[in-house]
């Protein structure tokens, strides 16, 4: 199968050792620098392990954005296999008719299922207008052969379907079944809901299923972003409003819902007022909750439950009130219900309870081992990708794929190519970076960026951080990756950047990050301002202790393992090529902790001589 496509020396041996441990162990990772080949790799030993399609590919993305890398692969291989693919995402992204009957994007991918299953049953009931995109079209082989011949993005065939008339989330749905290459967010797989009508939808059991797994060191942190949750007075405060607007309805004898929330809103700020210190925040216990709404409103366990239960009853209502109205039924009741029910199913063992003086006041439930949410995934065959996966055995850890064998690529390209220093005379640790410590700072990426002229992107390890620098002015043009910017605007930005010799200021972990190719003279040199340790809040300070109790150092799993990867990803912008050349300064000291896991990482007591040296070089 190898044989159609033109493969570099190291990518064979690659592929053989994924299909080898995949066949024995059910699993495989590979670490491999940005520009090897991650994608192809990662198709090509799918489609060997898939025996002419007794088993399906799934292609898990962190972004929809970062599809477009593996529908451009499919494009260049898909004719030599027989590839049938579908790029997938959310309704959210995908129907063209929401956006026309209500102006928000605040919905959930249920209140979306709901909205679209009660029009699709009134145009199958002789109600043609109740959607117009529900229509013939969204079968016709017309339209399952320009997918399968075209492999549009998910954004072009939406594109092409509101063009024509027919809604593309429904048309790619359909198509499913006749697929064997699913690319879809890790979203979609990791909620139980949604992956199970994927499953269903696509004709396939989860052992039959090859996933490959793009971006593999997100993992961690996605598994535990998605099964993490929070209450706070503003939810509950929009969540009053609603009751109000429809009805405030009457849980029990005198409690009628808005009682009931000002019940949970005084519980929180009392948990605030009691727990909190300097901080801003603390861990408590699950049950501690439960008990400042018994003792404060002097009720039992039970009645507890069942205004819970009623609540969610009223949520119901809402939803279909709604429904019949023709909106989306989102509800912000139903929500606060629900994370009610599943706070009390979690327990201090894998789970933290963080209460914090956020949106006025909030209550957190922080997975701290994504390795339970996991479990699903671990009944089909995967396979790992990454540019940093290293330290693998925490890797292996955390997502509960203990037993999987790794592979590590050394680097391909021209060592002289690249370069990475650190200033050891610069630091952004909390209790040292004063104002002064941000002029130097300051200065040394003024005179930097000047001595390069190249395209450069800074990464800060905040947006704290970022603004206390910057406050001071630069001579040079640059554009800055702001907390709340929109894809859109931040596209534009990137266009812009691409153009010309002009600096981004952003954040380490950001869109910007990881998931952008800058090829060429795009991106040549990188400054990473400030190592991005993690936040110490309550949060990371109970993954670390979980860690610690667990393995034996929680430092290594919490803190080190999480910043080295989002070093190596902001790093790995730099060469995609054999061409491609550039240089990355560390301006911190602390980054020779990091020297085993970042390699030709040297210390320089001139970084701008040394830019300059590099740059002179390689004109």
């Amino acid at each position: 199968m190898q044989s159609a496509v033109e493969l570099r020396g190291y990518q064979k041996g690659i592929i053989d050792f994924i299909t080898e441990n995949v066949r024995k162990h059910g699993s495989a990772a590979v670490e491999s620098p940005t520009g090897s080949g991650k994608t192809l790799m990662g198709l090509l030993s799918a489609l060997d392990l898939s025996d002419n399609g007794t088993r399906k590919i799934l292609y898990l993305t962190r972004t929809n954005s970062q599809q477009e890398q593996i529908i451009s692969e499919i494009r260049k291989i898909g004719k030599y296999f027989g590839v049938k693919a579908i790029p997938l995402q959310g309704r959210t992204n995908l129907c063209a008719l929401y956006r026309e009957v209500e102006d928000s994007a605040d919905f959930t991918a249920e209140s979306l299922s709901r909205f679209c299953s009660l029009r699709k049953r009134k145009v199958m009931s002789g109600d043609p207008t109740s959607c117009r995109y529900f229509n013939d079209k969204v079968r016709s082989k017309d339209v399952q052969n320009y997918i399968f011949s075209n492999n549009p993005t998910a954004e072009e065939f939406f594109v092409y379907a509101k063009e024509n008339g027919f809604c593309a989330y429904e048309s790619l749905k359909f198509s499913m079944k006749d697929a064997n290459l699913v690319i879809a967010p890790y979203a979609i797989f990791l909620n139980p809901v949604t992956s199970g009508r994927l499953i269903y939808n696509w004709g396939v059991a989860r052992d039959k299923l090859i996933v490959i797994l793009d971006e593999a060191h997100n993992l961690p942190d996605i598994a535990r972003e998605f099964s993490s949750f929070s209450i706070s007075v503003n939810q509950l405060n929009l969540a009053e409003r609603e009751s109000t607007e429809f009805g405030d309805f009457e849980l029990m004898q005198r409690v009628r819902t808005s009682d009931f929330i000002e019940m949970i809103r005084n519980a929180i700020t009392d948990l605030v007022r009691d727990k909190i210190g300097e901080s801003g925040e603390a861990r408590i216990r699950f049950d501690e909750f439960r008990e400042y709404m018994m003792i404060e409103n002097s009720i039992s366990s039970e009645k507890y439950s069942s205004l819970v239960d009623y609540m969610s009853i009223f949520g119901d209502y809402i939803a279909e009130k709604r429904e019949k109205e023709g909106r989306v039924p989102r509800t912000v009741i139903l929500s606060i219900a629900d994370r009610l029910r599943a706070w009390e199913t979690l327990d201090d063992e894998v789970y933290a309870a963080i209460v914090s003086r956020d949106r006025l006041g909030t209550i957190e439930a922080v997975c701290m081992d994504p390795s339970k949410i996991l479990d699903p995934l671990r009944e089909s065959w995967t396979i790992h990708m990454s540019g940093t996966l290293d330290p693998f055995e925490v890797y292996k850890n955390v997502t509960g794929f203990t037993d999987m064998n790794h592979m590590i690529v050394p680097y391909i390209f021209p060592e002289e190519n690249r370069k990475i220093v650190y200033d050891g005379s610069i630091t952004t640790k909390y209790d040292e970076f004063d104002d002064q410590e941000a002029a130097k700072m300051h200065d040394m990426i003024e005179k930097l960026i000047r001595t390069a002229g190249r395209n450069t992107i800074v990464f800060f390890p905040s947006y704290s951080t970022m603004d206390k620098v910057s406050m001071q002015g630069f001579s040079f043009r640059y554009f800055s990756e702001r907390r709340d910017i929109d894809q859109g605007s931040l596209m534009e930005m990137v266009r812009k950047f691409r153009k010309g010799k002009s600096a981004i200021f952003a954040v380490s972990g950001g869109r910007i990050s990881e998931g952008m190719n800058f090829p060429g003279v795009e991106l040549e040199m990188v400054i990473i301002a400030g190592i991005p340790y993690p936040r110490p809040d309550a949060k990371q300070k109970a993954i670390m202790e979980y860690y610690e109790r667990k393995y034996g150092n929680g430092w290594l799993y919490s803190v080190i393992f999480p910043t080295a990867i989002r070093m190596k990803q902001a790093i790995g912008r730099l060469i995609r090529n054999e061409k491609d050349r550039g240089m990355a300064v560390i301006l911190d000291r602390r980054a020779a902790s990091f020297m085993k896991y970042i390699q030709g990482l040297e210390l320089s007591t001139d970084p701008e001589r040394a830019v300059s040296d590099f740059f002179m070089k390689n004109k």
